[in-house]
């Protein structure tokens, strides 16, 4: 009986372990996009470039392949320039060896030129482990065409 009891409480463990390893990915994906957004909305380029690790990679919407923090930083500038506003939701995240990745979406508002409107798009990102950070390596995202 206590080999049963046993056999039983391993399975059970073993069953909930990936949704445990899932929870803890989707928490890393929303507290980043948390710090993006809020970073973002706040014009401060910088505190989303430190979101990446060194050897980040950031393919943006644009097409530009952005490489290096002051890359990333003057990207990001310009971009909040003319679209100060952006909201994120994560839609799945996961784990994968040492990695955790992410996907979801994005909505941006405009100002100036682009005020009154909207681009939206999606995004897909990995993140690795430096110290008890989780660092971005590859974000890639795209704009979604508009609907005729």
């Amino acid at each position: 009986m206590k080999l049963h009891a046993l056999a039983v409480s391993l399975f059970v463990l073993g069953s909930t372990l990936p949704a445990l390893a899932d929870d803890a990915a989707v928490k890393v994906a929303s507290d980043a996009a948390a710090k993006w957004v809020a970073s973002y909305n706040a014009n401060d380029a910088a505190g989303i470039a430190a979101l990446f690790a060194p050897d980040g990679l950031y393919n943006a919407p644009s097409g530009a392949v952005l490489k290096t923090h002051a890359d990333l930083a003057a990207y990001l500038g310009s971009r909040i320039g003319a679209w100060p506003k952006e909201a994120v939701t994560i839609k799945d995240a996961g784990r994968s060896g040492d990695m955790i990745w992410a996907s979801g979406e994005f909505s941006l508002d405009g100002a100036g030129d682009n005020a009154g409107k909207q681009l939206s798009g999606h995004f897909g990102e990995v993140f690795v482990r430096s110290g008890d950070a989780w660092l971005i390596v590859m974000l890639t995202s795209n704009i979604t065409p508009p609907k005729k």
